[in-house]
């Protein structure tokens, strides 16, 4: 029991009093005995504060101030947390099953920097859920390879690299540094999480683009081709939302169970 390496998970909450008890649940259901669930809440008024405290007894840490945004209460989160790896399991979301945690964690994590398994995408509004793989960190010049919430990183890096505040795309600038800086990178071939589509980067997708374009400058990986790869993205973005807004229910719904879904994009 105590070679198992320490997972902190770290849940950010903003007004989501529907959703966080349901998160919490799936966290503290996990078979695993070097656990500890912090709980970032920024400062709610729907009532998201008397929910958590509710659970304080089980949490290793929470609090419940004002911050500045998404990130911010991340990298909170990271400041509090004392494990080797940490997870965002942010309100919405939850791990695929109680196992998830002992399955990875079971087996030999010492050549690893990042690990990072399968997702499934959930349209709440459609009752749809879709699997998407994990893919080789080799994609993410031209996109996501994983959802942050089936990712675990040593808290180390979290911890030299913070997330930027001033970006939408703050999670795929923290993993394509990671990359850019030879971390190791271990898929597992393991649906990690469940998580709640149309969140903060669904909703923003095209401002999302533009910022991960500015990310690739930033590291100087900016070229040609990937300026092609996103123009193109951001023409097909366009085209999608339009198409989706006068396009009946049932219609949408077909699509989102049958459309092929290649990464995060």
């Amino acid at each position: 029991m105590t070679q198992l390496p320490m997972v902190s998970v770290v849940t950010v909450n903003f007004n989501m009093a529907s959703e966080i008890a349901g998160t919490l649940d799936s966290i503290l259901a996990q078979d695993y005995p070097r656990l500890e669930t912090i709980v970032i809440d920024g400062a709610s008024t729907d009532g998201s504060g008397e929910i958590i405290a509710g659970y304080a007894g089980r949490l290793s840490y929470w609090v419940s101030e004002p911050d500045r945004n998404l990130y911010d209460g991340m990298n909170k989160g990271v400041r509090a947390a004392t494990g080797d790896w940490i997870l965002f399991m942010n309100s919405g979301d939850r791990f695929a099953d109680p196992g998830v945690l002992r399955s990875i964690f079971s087996q030999d994590s010492s050549e690893a920097d990042v690990i990072y398994g399968h997702h499934v995408r959930h349209y709440l509004e459609y009752g749809i859920e879709r699997l998407v793989l994990a893919e080789t960190p080799s994609v993410l010049p031209f996109r996501m390879h994983c959802s942050h919430q089936s990712l675990f990183m040593r808290r180390e890096i979290l911890q030299q690299h913070p997330f930027a505040l001033d970006l939408l795309a703050a999670d795929y600038e923290a993993l394509l540094a990671a990359y850019l800086g030879g971390r190791r990178f271990k898929a597992v071939d393991r649906v990690v999480s469940i998580i709640s589509a149309g969140g903060r980067s669904d909703n923003n997708r095209i401002a999302g683009l533009f910022q991960r374009m500015a990310v690739l400058r930033r590291h100087g990986q900016m070229n040609m081709a990937l300026a092609l790869h996103y123009s193109a993205q951001f023409v097909r973005v366009v085209l999608v939302v339009a198409i989706m807004k006068i396009m009946p229910k049932p219609f949408v719904a077909f699509v989102r169970r049958h459309r092929r879904i290649t990464g995060l994009g």
